[in-house]
């Protein structure tokens, strides 16, 4: 049932109980018994209503709860290309890259393995990777270390051109 007709049969349930708090004794027995039959029809709508709420609940606390635990079983990863590498402890990736198939359908992240004739494959989907299209490039570091090197190839360039101007400089007859 959708929310709008359980609060409707909630509403509906209420109306009738105000209705026969209003009866005068006027009503006859007839009339009496409709509305109760009304009243417990209404109410055995609710209380289905309710039932169904609780299970919708449920079922979305339970959603929450292994997405959440899928949420923290991941691992960092740095992205190389259309691949998503996991970075280990020492903050370099990994060697092989995670299925992008698994992790764009089912939110896993399986790490490719090897195959023969230089093809990678993931163990649970099956699915065929060209090897050299999941290699990282040669020399790749990932952003932070690349940041520090590039900081220090900076510096030590710094440091060769005020060298070569103060030679230049000692070379000119002032």
């Amino acid at each position: 049932m959708d929310i709008v007709v359980r609060l409707a049969a909630v509403g509906q349930a209420f109306d009738i109980a105000r209705q026969l708090r209003e009866f005068e004794k006027s009503f006859s027995d007839a009339e009496f018994k409709l509305k109760i039959t009304e009243l417990y029809s209404a109410l055995s709508d609710t209380k289905m209503a309710l039932a169904d709420a609780r299970e919708a609940i449920q079922e979305r606390d339970s959603e929450i709860k292994r997405l959440k635990v899928l949420a923290d079983s991941k691992v960092r990863t740095v992205r190389v290309g259309q691949y998503n590498y996991g970075i280990t402890p020492d903050g370099k990736p990994s060697s092989l890259p995670f299925c992008p198939t698994c992790e764009q359908t089912q939110g896993l992240q399986i790490q490719i393995s090897h195959g023969l004739g230089g093809h990678n494959l993931c163990p649970k989907c099956k699915g065929i990777y060209n090897a050299r299209d999941t290699a990282l490039p040669v020399g790749f570091q990932n952003a932070g270390q690349r940041n520090r090197l590039i900081s220090m190839s900076s510096l030590q360039s710094c440091t060769f051109l005020r060298l070569s101007v103060r030679e230049t400089l000692g070379m000119l007859p002032f």
